[in-house]
């Protein structure tokens, strides 16, 4: 058991907070679709979505099911559908590379802005949407000040150098050695995983390893840990257990179930009752203390001297919420936190 990385003098918290993304963070964050209108596409009505039911007609496969993980898992391993297989995913690939973030401020933006570098996002989802926050925003608070970002089952906007073992968005150069970065894969619903298998996934696990081992807070938005991801389950509940800080860390769950079925799922993690169950991100810690979570859980924890809500800014442009979060890099670039909240506009 060891302390949070609790600096008394400057007020700051290096211990780093996590934050792990499913396709219910997509969802939540674009409820109306993207910025064409089109739907984000979730398991059980894939097909639909996206409207590959004539694939599968083309190869004689009758799709009935509200299970796209089962039907897929069945199909890539028979290794008698192997050209059904690939045109799926060249469909699934299509449709989520076209699909687009909205002009205004999104709760991916809001996500991506309440975080500081000691930080990290990691997210389960092929779509383009926590890749394109992070770049309308990094040039706003600095490349430096933003959270690093993983992609844990690969990503239509990631590009990838597989000799260099550099990364990048998917339409750049490698900075090593300029060659045309190549798609990241997709790593599709089978339920036998293994992301060692793949270069590039493998280091976005590691990566998020690295830091759960050290978090003080992690937050799950619209994650729920299917049977289809059982080796994840494990990965991230192996490197959690090895914390020494987990004792006095906080989870955080953004989940509209029950709190029975959220708890229940997420009972291997969860410390003693060190746990919040949230309906919706503007409810979490996170959006109480943008970019100070860490810092304002131990000063009220541990210090006994809780600083003041500090809310993000709501019903705002995507300007206006840039700017509002400049004095909060400001101060973190001086080097001392005063947990002071920002002026609303």
């Amino acid at each position: 058991m060891a302390l949070p990385a609790l600096n008394i003098a400057s007020n700051k918290n290096d211990s780093p907070h996590v934050v792990i993304l499913g396709a219910g963070a997509s969802f939540a964050s674009l409820p109306k679709g993207d910025k064409f209108g089109r739907n984000l596409p979730l398991m059980y009505n894939l097909v639909e979505v996206i409207g590959i039911q004539y694939v599968f007609k083309k190869y004689g496969v009758e799709y009935e099911s509200d299970n796209f993980e089962a039907v897929y898992d069945r199909l890539s391993k028979s290794g008698m559908h192997d050209d059904l297989v690939a045109e799926i995913e060249r469909e699934v690939e299509n449709y989520f590379r076209d699909m687009a973030l909205p002009d205004e401020a999104t709760i991916y933006d809001y996500l991506v802005l309440s975080l500081r570098s000691k930080d990290i996002i990691a997210t389960f989802n092929w779509d383009p949407f926590l890749a394109q926050a992070f770049q309308r925003n990094m040039n706003v608070v600095g490349y430096e000040n933003m959270p690093q970002v993983v992609f844990l089952h690969g990503n239509v906007s990631i590009g990838v150098c597989r000799d260099c073992m550099r990364k990048g968005w998917v339409n750049n150069r490698c900075d090593t050695c300029n060659k045309q970065f190549s798609s990241s894969k997709l790593l599709y619903p089978v339920s036998d995983k293994n992301y060692s298998n793949d270069p590039f996934l493998f280091g976005e696990w590691k990566q998020l390893q690295k830091y759960l081992k050290h978090a003080y807070f992690v937050t799950v938005f619209g994650y729920s840990a299917p049977v289809t991801d059982v080796e994840a389950r494990k990965l991230l509940l192996d490197v959690w257990s090895e914390n020494q800080v987990k004792d006095f860390a906080l989870i955080e769950i953004i989940d509209v179930k029950s709190d029975e079925q959220v708890k229940d799922n997420w009972k291997d993690f969860i410390v003693r009752d060190n746990y919040l169950i949230r309906n919706d991100f503007f409810s979490t810690y996170m959006a109480s203390h943008p970019r100070r979570s860490c810092d304002a859980y131990a000063m009220a924890t541990l210090q006994q001297n809780p600083w003041r809500e500090n809310p993000l800014l709501r019903g705002c442009s995507l300007k206006e919420l840039q700017t509002w979060i400049q004095p909060l890099v400001k101060e973190e670039e001086g080097g001392k936190l005063s947990g002071k909240p920002c002026a609303t506009i």
